[in-house]
């Protein structure tokens, strides 16, 4: 069966709120009016006409007679004029009892959803700040004041689960610059033996190719270094926030590519215009040169790569486009993972498996959004789209040109 659409409002906790104040409201309404009616209906009972459980004594019925009424009596006549005063006088307590009922109530969903609106604007407020915190800065605390209630508790857990993130994600970034210390020392060192030894006179071709081997794989422990320091910093919070242009890193980066385009036999076509954004030129320039790199190496001889930059619908863009073998549209999403690599790929030397997971982890970071699609004839056409750069931006200067 199809799914239907539902057109109801969306139960947030301050419409629940409302709705239940308003109920209650009606109920207790409804049973004071009710009780209201019932002493009112009793208060206003005529009770037994008087003498009415008299005997045999007083005066006859025929001399409490008046006019044509015939067999009915002064006190009958009495009576039925009271009923008829008490039944209209009830009938008009119920017609204005139940306006009451309904304009008191629309007044008290109306107070429901104002009060329940104050009383909830500081869980708002704690709900926007987490979400800015998770997404820009962890610096910032929600401080939130007013009494010790249950909302002031819940925001001061959240400031401390803060601090720890902070903590946590500060202690990953003295790690990492350690760590690349430390990892990076040994590797020089390899490479400056390799370096001596094939400088040394009587190097044989076997040592020659084994020397070669280690360096290549010292190479690749390098670059795979850089690869997890870079996907461990754009997944944390960003340090550096400037004004950047898409297009001057598109140029950079497609200058620096030329030399592999052209040993591998691929035609580099650039299409450029303005495209700033506020970010991290450092990572957004590693972004942009995975993208490329990629484009080239894992290409066709005699193929193209395509690689577009500028602005639209306020977002920047990034397009890079290249032939090569036909991708199947279903292991596209894989091509994002940490270490996941295509059959080409596989067959290519020197890829790590991180290109794309880095381009991943820095647009996520800049809040931009990623769209890969497979092309016919083969090859990729990945898009990255970020918000454009704002003059308004506070604490944003323009990079040096």
């Amino acid at each position: 069966m199809p799914e239907r659409l539902s057109v109801l409002p969306r139960p947030t906790v301050r419409l629940r709120l409302t709705l239940i104040y308003g109920a209650l409201f009606v109920v207790a309404g409804a049973f004071l009016l009710v009780l209201l009616y019932g002493l009112l209906s009793r208060a206003l009972d005529p009770g037994p006409p008087p003498g009415g459980a008299r005997g045999g004594g007083g005066r006859p019925p025929q001399e409490q007679t008046i006019g044509d009424q015939g067999s009915r009596t002064v006190e009958e006549q009495i009576q039925d004029a009271r009923r008829e005063e008490r039944e209209s006088a009830l009938e008009q307590v119920r017609i204005q009892a139940g306006i009451a009922l309904l304009v008191t109530s629309a007044g008290a969903l109306l107070l429901g959803w104002l009060v329940a609106g104050r009383v909830l604007r500081p869980l708002r407020a704690i709900t926007l700040h987490a979400r800015h915190a998770s997404e820009e800065t962890l610096d910032e605390r929600i401080s939130l004041g007013g009494p010790p209630d249950e909302l002031k508790e819940l925001a001061d857990t959240i400031d401390g689960m803060l601090d720890r993130l902070q903590a946590a994600f500060d202690s990953q970034r003295r790690f990492s610059a350690e760590a690349s210390h430390e990892l990076r020392t040994p590797l020089a060192i390899i490479r400056a033996e390799v370096d001596v030894a094939l400088a040394g006179p009587g190097v044989t071709e076997r040592e020659r190719r084994l020397a070669e081997s280690i360096r290549a794989a010292a190479d690749r422990a390098e670059r795979l270094i850089d690869g997890l320091l870079a996907l461990a910093r754009s997944d944390s919070t960003l340090r550096d926030r400037d004004r950047v242009d898409l297009a001057e890193l598109v140029g950079d980066v497609v200058g620096e590519q030329a030399r592999a385009a052209d040993a591998a036999g691929v035609t580099l076509d650039l299409e450029l215009d303005t495209a700033e954004v506020d970010g991290d030129r450092a990572l957004l320039w590693r972004l942009i040169g995975n993208l490329v790199e990629n484009a080239i190496r894992y290409n066709q001889e005699g193929g193209w790569v395509s690689v577009q930059a500028g602005t639209s619908h306020h977002h920047a863009f990034v397009r890079v486009a290249n032939s090569g073998p036909v991708i199947v549209p279903e292991q596209i999403a894989e091509l994002f993972r940490p270490f996941q690599r295509s059959e080409q790929a596989r067959r290519v030397r020197g890829g790590v498996g991180l290109g794309l997971a880095i381009v991943r982890s820095v647009s996520t970071a800049h809040g931009g959004e990623i769209e890969a699609t497979a092309n016919p004839e083969g090859g990729l056409t990945i898009t990255i789209r970020m918000p454009a750069w704002d003059a308004g931006t506070p604490g944003v200067q323009p990079s040096p040109r």
